[in-house]
């Protein structure tokens, strides 16, 4: 016979101390016999959850009539000697696993990214696509508390091969899907959104959300959007990054600067030339027409793409972590404008591809002047 695989249940950390009886919810993970109990409320992060477990007062005087009125139940709980005790359909003790939120998720970071400092720290993602759905789960993993999402658009089955979503969040806009995302890393991460472009969003809301704990990270295909960006980050005195794919995602180009002291974004735009074979979609005009979303799709594959959105991710950890003494940075040198190229085949980039000596290239040598009065 198949022995039994014993049954655990995942706890927070504090529940009994605020007396809790009544049902529990979560989820059940039948073939691990294991329990996840979330909270005491059926809806999370605008998903509804399982009823895990019902918890007495006092130990019930019949678990098998329990069990038997109540067949959606596999455990049932109650406080004895102030202790909560599962158990089971067979009459065996559940095992119990206290976790604290915060601390368990973020664990495997310690001694890298410190949790409180991270935690404080916040980004403006604007444009929620491809790159920005990355650099915002990345980043909530590794402990980002903040978060004001900017985007216009909404997700469809087109955006799936590329984006952190999935068909569950077809239909959804693409700042609400994001969110739901992060939230399902840290519940407790502060998520502002906003469906439209950078440009008309609330100076109001940039305000109050912009500290000196704060960068700016533009994801859209959309230079006029980063230069409204770059000068939100300036007056607002924090970095700003800027993230953008050449044709087909054969390379990707990443810009940053500090609020002074660096040439900004604008000096960089007037320094290109013909350099840059970025793609742009005139994201303005984009959502609710379809034909001509579709007639500026730029295609390009999610592994060309991730591939340059986390080396982008690694340099925004040092900007987030610029003031904190005990970080080492990963990043630091790269200048201001990297270029990296995922493949210098010609059939992908063009005339373009004879840039890069060869494929994976990061270029690291490219200095941005100040543009001449």
């Amino acid at each position: 016979m198949k022995k039994k695989v014993m049954p655990l249940v995942y706890l927070p950390e504090g529940i009994l101390d605020k007396g809790i009886t009544g049902t529990l919810y979560g989820y059940y993970i039948s073939n691990t016999n294991r329990f996840n109990v979330v909270g005491t409320s059926a809806i999370w992060n605008g998903h509804t959850l399982e009823k895990v477990v019902e918890v007495f007062s006092k130990k019930p005087e019949s678990l098998d009539l329990f069990f038997h009125n109540n067949q959606d139940y596999h455990i049932v709980g109650f406080i004895e000697a102030n202790e909560l005790i599962f158990i089971d359909r067979d009459g065996d003790t559940c095992l119990k696993e206290i976790y604290l939120m915060q601390m368990d998720i973020f664990s495997r970071n310690q001694g890298i990214l410190e949790t409180s400092f991270m935690l404080n720290s916040g980004v403006v993602i604007s444009g929620c696509g491809s790159v920005g759905s990355l650099v915002a789960l990345e980043l909530a993993r590794s402990g980002v508390g903040r978060f004001l999402l900017v985007d216009n658009d909404y997700f469809g089955y087109h955006n799936i091969c590329r984006h952190q979503c999935a068909i569950q969040d077809v239909g959804k806009l693409k700042v609400d899907a994001v969110k739901e995302r992060i939230l399902s890393i840290n519940p407790n991460a502060e998520v502002v959104t906003c469906s439209s472009i950078l440009q008309d969003v609330s100076v109001k809301v940039l305000t109050d959300f912009c500290d000196l704990n704060v960068i700016i990270i533009g994801c859209a295909d959309n230079r006029e959007g980063d230069l409204y960006a770059n000068q939100v980050a300036k007056e607002a005195s924090i970095p700003f990054m800027s993230i953008g794919f050449w044709e087909r995602a054969f390379a990707g180009e990443i810009f940053y600067c500090l609020p002074s002291g660096m040439p900004d974004y604008s000096d960089f735009i007037s320094a290109l030339g013909g350099l840059s074979g970025k793609a742009a979609v005139n994201r303005r005009f984009y959502t609710n027409e379809e034909d001509l979303a579709r007639a500026s799709f730029e295609p390009g594959i999610s592994v060309d793409i991730n591939f340059v959105t986390l080396i982008a991710i690694k340099l925004a950890l040092d900007l987030l972590n610029k003031n904190n003494l005990e970080y080492t940075p990963r990043l630091s040198h790269l200048t201001q404008f990297t270029l990296v190229c995922n493949t210098n085949n010609p059939k992908f980039g063009g005339d373009n591809a004879d840039l890069f000596s060869y494929p994976l290239q990061v270029t690291t040598s490219i200095e941005v002047p100040y543009a001449s009065s």
